[in-house]
């Protein structure tokens, strides 16, 4: 099923949370919904879900206009960042609520499948009171993923996990949606989710969608200065010179050759390599480099650089 928003807002109080907002996500695209704090992200998701009442524009289901309908009748799963689990009932019978119009035995291997995947076999019998953050924020994955609907919505879903379970949980959330073709809109601030998920990212900030476009187009060709200097991992250093804001990429810095000269002012390990801090002409400059640099040590360096409107 597609997703369409056409020019959506939606005020607290005064305030506008979201904008005249419009984009089309596709049958069976992973949409990722990027931005920062308090950019309306949750709010686009809620209203989506019909969770939240819009207050202009139109949300459109498969061509259908879905705007006046209530969450049950839109054929969406949606993942909480509060996990929004029943307390009263075990982790069983939280994933069996979805899919009880199936027959037991169906019932019983979906959850097994999707339990085994997400490593919450020895919890089904458990109440949501008895789990950790991350295990309920497991189960509340779980939870939709057994239902296989149609269209998937998922906010911050893998936030409490750790590092081993958030990269083993978004291959599973990856496998299942292209396995079944599910048009799924994930919210993140995680730009190393965003990129290794999406099909497409619509980067938000102030209720404003300010870019959209596959994630090599957004990383290579960010639109304005805050696109540039907030995608990416590390994202772009802006200096400011005859040309203009200029950005940086830190792989696109050559250290050790060229006639700028900086002072390195901080060092960070990556694992494979360094993350270097440039002081150059009073601005900062992110760099990558093979080998621990001093702090305090000035150094020659080159960079390409593209050209920020």
């Amino acid at each position: 099923m597609s997703v369409e928003l056409k020019d959506v807002s939606k005020k607290f109080g005064k305030l506008y949370a979201l904008s005249k907002i419009s984009l089309k996500v596709e049958k069976g695209e992973f949409f990722v919904i990027l931005g920062p704090s308090g950019s309306g992200k949750t709010t686009l998701l809620r209203s989506i879900a019909g969770l939240e009442k819009i207050d202009e524009g139109k949300i459109l289901i498969d061509g259908r206009d879905v705007t006046s309908f209530p969450p049950g009748k839109r054929e969406i799963s949606m993942v909480f960042q509060n996990f929004a689990l029943y307390p009263n009932k075990t982790v069983y019978e939280n994933l069996s609520m979805p899919i009880e119009n199936l027959k037991k035995d169906e019932r019983e291997k979906i959850i097994e499948e999707v339990s085994k995947r997400l490593g919450i076999s020895q919890l089904l019998d458990r109440y949501p009171s008895q789990l950790s953050g991350g295990q309920q924020q497991r189960v509340g994955l779980a939870r939709a993923l057994v239902k296989r609907s149609k269209v998937f919505l998922m906010d911050e879903p893998l936030s409490n996990l750790d590092a081993p379970q958030r990269i083993s949980a978004r291959k599973l959330i990856k496998e299942i949606q292209l396995e079944n073709s599910i048009t799924t809109l994930y919210v993140t601030h995680d730009q190393t989710e965003a990129m290794a998920l999406a099909d497409r990212i619509a980067i938000i900030d102030q209720g404003k969608i300010i870019q959209v476009g596959s994630p090599e187009e957004i990383y290579e060709n960010p639109v304005n200065e805050f696109v540039a200097s907030f995608f990416g991992n590390p994202p772009m250093s802006i200096i400011r010179d005859g040309k203009g804001k200029l950005g940086i990429r830190a792989e696109d810095v050559k250290i050790g050759e060229g006639n700028y000269k900086g002072v390195v002012k901080d060092v960070e390990f990556w694992g494979d390599r360094y993350l270097i801090y440039i002081s150059f002409n009073n601005e900062e400059i992110k760099a990558f480099s093979s080998k621990r640099l001093k702090i305090g040590e000035e150094i020659n360096f080159d960079f390409k650089y593209k050209v920020i409107p």
